[in-house]
């Protein structure tokens, strides 16, 4: 049998350079007209790019960064070399070491959540990782030195329990239980733990409904006819209806939204949270521009030509780290601000960023909007997942159809 193709290299990613000017350079893997790219935790200018690559380098850090650029070459490329057939999998699985020596190997709790972080870090999937390092602090918090070995069925339900009692939604629990069971398949996988062994075969990860984050037609309008001379909390009502006018556009496709983005009366965006998945077909979302909401693109619209985002949320150049850091400011800002007209207004449900996507999708059921066309908008792969998302009947509709009985 031939070997499979695959070619290795070294890229330098000039796209988002640090603020020292630098570019990471990256290890970069080509096989069957598909690409993937891994960090290797070094930074360099493009003039020290191009003395990297020429043979008289003189410069003692550079010839330590070429250096490790052997090593990571060689090592990648006996990797490859034992290969008949190349496969990405495999090769992360040796690139990366995940596999134990010896019998026992890593079997660390914190040690194996800490290997998957530092892989989502790398593959720039920071929210990711930072939900993963929500739950491995909080498994330490309910007992320390964890090993993946003292994951059983009695201490799912026992860690469930503590969870709860401190005050942690459902939602939250699911989440912690599932992102811990990823990193349980990881050590099977990599043969830490016998599949004989498995303890989510013995224990169900609780599921709840989610409370309704919808408002209500009456405090919509409360909203809609909302004035203030406070730009603050204009500004945070603004970026709301936004959202809520514009297929519930979550507020970091808001902050990620282009200049060249927009039309006259449509604008197209590709949601962030599928920018990085492995379809091959990821369809935009194309918006159509109520007046309103044409009015707010024109108020807060950047006016630096440099900047090629839409709104002054972020800027160029930002690591990931930054952008992050910018739209968690930007989201946790509205949410503040909203609060306070929550208050003013009397209304009783939380008026969240993540409110204003929920009521874009009740508001078009409550007018027997096609669940099908609420999908497309909201960017739904599935009409499963529409469903799940807009749950029930709303609480209005309920009671309007209770009157119904005795209106004979």
């Amino acid at each position: 049998m031939g070997k499979s193709a695959a070619t290795i290299s070294f890229i330098l990613e000039t796209s988002k350079p640090n603020k020292q000017g630098k570019f990471p350079i990256k290890l970069n893997i080509y096989w069957l007209n598909r690409t993937k790219r891994y960090g290797i935790a070094e930074s360099v200018t493009k003039t020290e790019w191009e003395k990297l690559n020429k043979s008289n380098l003189k410069n003692p850090e550079l010839k330590t960064i070429k250096n490790k650029m052997n090593r990571i070459l060689d090592k990648a490329g006996r990797i490859i070399n034992k290969m008949d057939v190349f496969s990405i999998v495999t090769f992360e699985e040796e690139y990366f070491a995940r596999k134990p020596k010896s019998r026992g190997g890593n079997n660390d709790l914190v040690s194996l959540f800490n290997v998957y972080i530092q892989e989502l870090i790398e593959n720039e999937q920071l929210g990711t990782a930072i939900s993963y390092r929500t739950t491995i602090n909080s498994i330490q918090k309910f007992k320390k030195k964890m090993m993946i070995h003292d994951v059983t069925p009695r201490f799912l339900q026992a860690y469930e329990n503590y969870m709860l009692k401190q005050g942690k939604s459902v939602t939250t629990v699911g989440i912690n239980m599932r992102q811990l069971r990823a990193i349980v398949n990881r050590a099977i996988r990599d043969n830490i733990l016998s599949r004989e062994k498995y303890p989510f075969d013995h224990y169900k990860i609780p599921t709840g409904r989610n409370k309704k984050k919808a408002l209500s037609i009456a405090d919509l309008t409360k909203l809609l006819d909302y004035q203030t001379e406070d730009e603050k909390k204009r500004r945070a009502l603004d970026f709301w209806l936004f959202s809520y006018l514009c297929n519930g556009i979550n507020f970091s496709d808001i902050a990620y939204l282009k200049k060249t983005d927009l039309e006259e009366n449509y604008f197209s965006f590709v949601r962030q949270k599928t920018k990085r998945t492995k379809k091959k077909d990821i369809r935009p979302i194309r918006v159509g521009l109520n007046p309103r909401a044409k009015l707010i693109i024109e108020k807060y619209r950047s006016d630096n030509d440099k900047n090629p985002f839409l709104f002054s949320v972020l800027e160029p150049n930002l690591t990931q780290r930054q952008e992050k850091y910018k739209i968690q400011t930007f989201i946790v800002g509205v949410n503040k601000y909203m609060e306070v007209i929550r208050r003013e207004l009397g209304i009783k449900q939380t008026v969240t960023t993540y409110a204003a996507r929920h009521s874009f999708s009740t508001t078009l059921k409550r007018k027997g909007v096609p669940t099908s066309y609420i999908m497309e908008a909201l960017g739904h792969s599935s009409m499963q997942i529409t469903e799940h998302y807009l749950d029930s009947f709303t609480d209005d509709v309920k009671l309007s159809y209770a009157h119904l009985l005795t209106d004979l």
